[in-house]
C-alpha cells in the first residue's frame, strides 16, 4: 500500500476548517468501471470535495493525466495505490480485465478480494467521510463499519439491469436457479419486454453459481452490496430508467440516488493525429450515412464473430468505421476475412483499439451506431441522438438492448441463430434497416427525439434559473454525502 506524504493533512484539512467532505472512490479494476468513477470524482472536486481513488499501480499510472488536470480544482483528487496480493496461477502484472484472459477471471477476483486487510488499514490512515464502492468489493461495508464509515454502491451498470440482474429473487439457498427462471422478470419488475432469452439466461448461470476460489457467485456479491451499503447510487436518470430506479429502492430497502449520465467533457475526447485522422475521414462522407462499430474494451470477440460483423457491413454496402479490440494491433488483417479490406477499400475504416467514441458519435457523418450495448457507450449514443443496432454480447448489454429496443424504440436488434452465434445476413439487414429503410424511420426520430431530451433537458437548461439537470442529480447526490457526514457526528 502506498499513500502520499500529503494526503492525510490535506483531506483531513480541506479549506482549513475542517469541514470539508473526504470521499473515497474504489472502483472495480475494468475501464467501463473505472470511467463512471472517474467522472463522478472530477465533478466532486470541482465542487470542492475532496477526493481519494483508490486503485493499483498500473490503473493508476494509466490516470495520470486525470489527477494532474485536477491539480488546481477546489477539492483534491488524490491517487492511492493498493497493490494486489499474489494469487498462485495468476500471472504478475494483471491488474485490469483489459488485460485478463478469462479463464483466468476467478484467479483475479481472489486477488481483489485480498485487499480487504489493505484497505481496513489504508482507513485507518485517511479516515474518509463516505467510500463509494463497486459490487466486487463486497465486503468493502464490513471493512468500513469498523471504523463507523458509511458506504454507497455505486451501480455503473443501468437500473434495469441492476434491478433485475441482482434481483432478491434469484436467492437460491442451498439450490441452484435455472436459465428457464432467469428469462421471466422477477416479481413486480417493472417491464415485460426486458428480460433474457434462452441461450443468454444459460450464458449469465454461472455468475448464480459459488465461483472458486473465492467461494461466493457474483449474484451474492451483489446482494451483499446492497444489504452492507447506506444507499445505492446509480448512474442513470429519472428520465431515462425512472420506473426501475423506483423498482430497485423498492426491493432493496435503501435510497437509490440517480446520478446523471455522467458524460465526459466532449472537447477532451480528442488528443492524437491518429484521432483527427478518424475524425477527417468522417468528414468526408454524407451527413448520417456512416455506421460506427465497437463492442467496447472489456472482451475480445471470436474468429467466427469478427468474420460475420465484417461480412455483414460489407453486404451492407454502407460507409463504416469499426473500433475492433483485437490482441495484437500487427496482426489486424489475420484477423478479418481474407481480401476483406481491399474490397472495402475507402468505404469502410477498421482501426485497433481505443478511439474518440463521443466526438464520432456527435460527428454530423455518424447515422447509426452498432454496439455492444455497455451503459456507458449507450449513454453517449443517446445524447448524441444516434440510433442503435444492438448486437449484445453478455450479461447486463443483453437486459440493455431490450430497454434500448422495445422500452425507448430506439434501436434495432440484430438476430441470432438460437445458440447465440452471429450471422451476417442479419447483421446486414439490421444495418441497412435503420440506416436507410422505412422500417427504421420511426427508430431514427425517436432517437433525434432522444438526443433532444439530453440537450434540452438531461445536460441542459432545466428551468429558467439555468441549472443543468446533470447538475441537480449532482447536488442531489451531494446533500446525500453531507446526511451520512452528519450522522457520524
Amino acid at each position: 500500500m502506498e499513500v502520499s506524504s500529503s494526503l492525510c493533512s490535506s483531506v483531513r484539512n480541506g479549506d482549513g476548517s475542517g469541514r470539508q467532505l473526504h470521499v473515497m472512490m474504489f472502483p472495480w479494476l475494468a475501464h467501463g468501471h473505472l470511467s463512471p468513477f472517474v467522472e463522478l470524482s472530477t465533478r466532486l472536486a470541482q465542487l470542492a470535495i475532496n477526493v481519494s481513488f483508490v486503485s493499483t499501480p498500473l490503473n493508476i499510472s494509466k490516470l495520470k493525466s486525470f489527477f494532474d488536470h485536477h491539480h488546481n480544482s477546489p477539492g483534491k483528487v488524490q491517487p492511492v495505490e493498493l497493490r494486489l496480493p499474489p494469487v498462485e496461477g495468476l500471472p504478475a502484472g494483471i491488474e485490469s480485465t483489459q488485460d485478463l484472459p478469462i479463464h483466468l477471471t476467478p484467479l483475479f477476483d481472489k486477488a481483489v478480494d485480498g485487499l480487504e486487510e489493505p484497505l481496513e488499514q489504508l482507513l485507518h490512515q485517511i479516515c474518509p467521510d463516505c467510500i463509494l464502492f463497486d459490487f466486487v468489493q463486497w465486503w468493502v461495508p464490513r471493512a468500513a463499519a469498523k471504523m463507523g464509515i458509511p458506504t454507497i454502491f455505486f451501480a455503473t451498470f443501468g437500473a434495469a439491469f441492476t434491478g433485475y440482474g441482482l434481483s432478491p429473487a434469484w436467492r437460491c439457498d442451498g439450490g441452484e436457479i435455472s436459465a428457464e427462471a432467469l428469462t421471466k422478470p422477477p416479481p413486480d419488475y417493472p417491464s415485460s419486454v426486458v428480460s433474457w432469452k434462452l441461450h443468454e439466461a444459460q450464458s449469465v448461470l454461472g455468475c448464480y453459481r459459488v465461483q472458486e476460489p473465492s467461494d461466493i457467485s457474483y449474484h451474492e456479491r451483489g446482494l451483499r452490496c446492497f444489504e452492507g451499503c447506506r444507499a445505492i447510487t446509480v448512474k442513470t436518470c429519472n428520465e431515462i430508467e425512472g420506473k426501475f430506479i423506483e423498482y430497485l429502492q423498492s426491493v432493496t430497502g435503501k435510497p437509490v440516488i440517480p446520478l446523471g449520465p455522467l458524460l465526459p467533457d466532449l472537447s477532451s475526447a480528442v488528443n492524437s493525429q491518429e484521432d483527427w485522422g478518424r475524425i477527417k475521414w468522417l468528414e468526408t462522407h454524407a451527413v448520417a450515412s456512416v455506421v460506427y462499430v465497437s463492442f467496447g474494451s472489456q472482451i475480445f470477440m471470436s474468429d467466427d464473430q469478427i468474420r460475420e460483423v465484417a461480412l455483414g457491413l460489407e453486404a451492407s454496402g454502407l460507409p463504416f468505421l469499426w473500433a475492433l479490440r483485437c490482441p495484437d494491433e500487427n496482426q489486424l488483417g489475420v484477423w478479418l476475412p481474407q481480401g476483406f479490406q481491399e474490397r472495402i477499400g475507402k468505404r469502410g475504416l477498421v482501426v485497433r483499439d481505443w478511439v474518440p467514441q463521443k466526438e464520432i458519435l456527435s460527428h454530423a457523418s455518424t447515422g447509426g451506431f452498432l454496439s455492444h450495448c455497455g451503459w456507458g457507450s449507450l449513454m453517449e449514443a443517446m445524447s448524441s441522438g444516434v440510433p442503435l443496432v444492438t448486437l449484445p454480447m453478455h450479461l447486463d448489454q443483453c437486459l440493455n438492448s431490450r430497454l434500448v429496443v422495445r422500452e425507448l424504440e430506439i434501436g434495432l436488434e440484430v438476430t441470432k441463430r438460437s445458440d447465440g452465434s452471429l450471422d451476417r445476413d442479419e447483421i446486414c439487414k439490421a444495418v441497412r434497416a435503420l440506416m436507410v429503410e422505412d422500417e427504421g424511420r420511426d427508430v431514427r426520430r425517436k432517437a433525434r427525439e432522444m438526443g433532444n431530451l439530453f440537450k434540452n433537458q438531461i445536460l441542459g437548461s432545466h428551468s429558467d434559473r439555468g441549472i443543468l439537470s446533470q447538475d441537480l442529480y449532482i447536488n442531489q447526490f451531494i446533500r446525500h454525502l453531507h446526511f451520512l457526514k452528519a450522522s457520524r457526528e
